[in-house]
């Protein structure tokens, strides 16, 4: 049995190439184990920005830095928006009459992609030219 992983992300051409897979390779993922990836993007803060505003001669600065609670809430942001997206794609797959396994991890697609392959034992990527160059 193969290891079918799908990448995929908000774009309606990424949804596009999943059904495509669905109806082109259905005999390949019917027989495989069929697996939906989404990245969730870092919550890439710069450094402290500082701002600051003139008042006559002087000037006061105002030192901004993320806290732990934006953080936080950022990621469970990624995390809802990750979560739609498979479940979007899930229903897409149980409509072809094919019952798929989801799961995101933080990052960059780049680093997470080959390491996922690896883990998993993909035998068969589908992702878009698009995805890669994100």
């Amino acid at each position: 049995m193969k290891n079918v992983m799908v990448v995929i992300d908000e774009s309606n051409s990424s949804y596009e190439l999943l059904i495509w897979a669905l109806e082109n390779h259905k005999e390949t993922i019917e027989s495989s184990n069929v697996f939906i990836f989404a990245t969730q993007p870092q919550n890439s803060f710069t450094p402290p920005t500082v701002l600051s505003s003139s008042v006559g001669f002087a000037q006061i600065f105002y030192p901004f830095s993320p806290n732990s609670e934006l953080i936080r809430l950022a990621h469970e942001k990624n995390m809802r928006i990750a979560l739609g997206i498979l479940e979007k794609a899930k229903n897409i797959c149980l409509s072809h009459g094919i019952k798929a396994e989801t799961f995101t991890y933080a990052g960059e697609p780049n680093d997470l992609i080959p390491k996922i392959i690896q883990e998993r034992q993909i035998d068969v990527l589908v992702m878009s030219a698009q995805q890669t160059q994100k």
